[in-house]
């Protein structure tokens, strides 16, 4: 009796209902439409309150371990820094002077030259992992992913001469590439869907610690 309450109840009021009333208000006339968009609205109003708890326990983390000095402690400061910068344009009014500058810098300046780095490392990342393989294990596999590399960077370069690879690099991306991405989509929608009968189920409590 006592597992009963402490475990499945909970559970059932909690994960279970909440799911089932949200997958009948996709599946069945208005009505329930009406409650599923209440829910859906408490839901987020409840991940809103865990995001604020997920900032005010890096803050108390990260500023424990700057005032204390311990190893990584300038990382620390660095993400303190980047976390206030990104916090400040949308809590100043819409009408303030450096808004919108301050907003461009975080975006423009920040941002958007952080992504250009990581694109950048994955292609050394990409032609090392080529090299790696091809020294472990020489096959037809790894010579098509060389292949398929070495086309796919030379594609994307402005160099004389090679334009024509751009064109075998767009079908690369847009016939085979697309057809791997879509069958990992596929993958990813049946594992969600499979999460989401465990949790309705209960058999699979990601909302529990225990």
């Amino acid at each position: 009796m006592s597992n009963l309450v402490k475990r499945w109840i909970p559970i059932l009021i909690f994960a279970t209902l909440p799911g089932l009333l949200v997958l009948a208000g996709y599946l069945l006339p208005s009505p329930l439409a009406h409650l599923r968009d209440q829910v859906i609205g408490g839901a987020v109003i409840v991940a809103a309150f865990a995001f604020l708890l997920g900032v005010f326990n890096v803050l108390r983390v990260h500023s424990r371990r700057l005032s204390r000095r311990r190893p990584g402690w300038p990382y620390s400061f660095v993400l303190l820094v980047s976390l206030l910068l990104a916090a400040l344009p949308p809590l100043m009014p819409a009408g303030m002077p450096f808004r919108d500058a301050l907003n461009a810098l975080v975006f423009d300046y920040i941002l958007s030259p952080l992504g250009a780095s990581l694109a950048a490392l994955l292609v050394f990342t990409l032609t090392v992992a080529v090299f790696r393989l091809l020294r472990t294990r020489r096959s037809v596999e790894a010579v098509i992913f060389l292949v398929v590399v070495v086309i796919a960077l030379l594609g994307s370069t402005p160099l004389v001469g090679l334009e024509w690879l751009a064109g075998v690099r767009d079908w690369l991306v847009h016939v085979p590439g697309m057809a791997g991405m879509r069958g990992l989509l596929l993958g990813v929608a049946l594992g969600t869907v499979i999460t989401a009968l465990r949790v309705l189920a209960g058999s699979e409590r990601p909302h529990s610690e225990s």
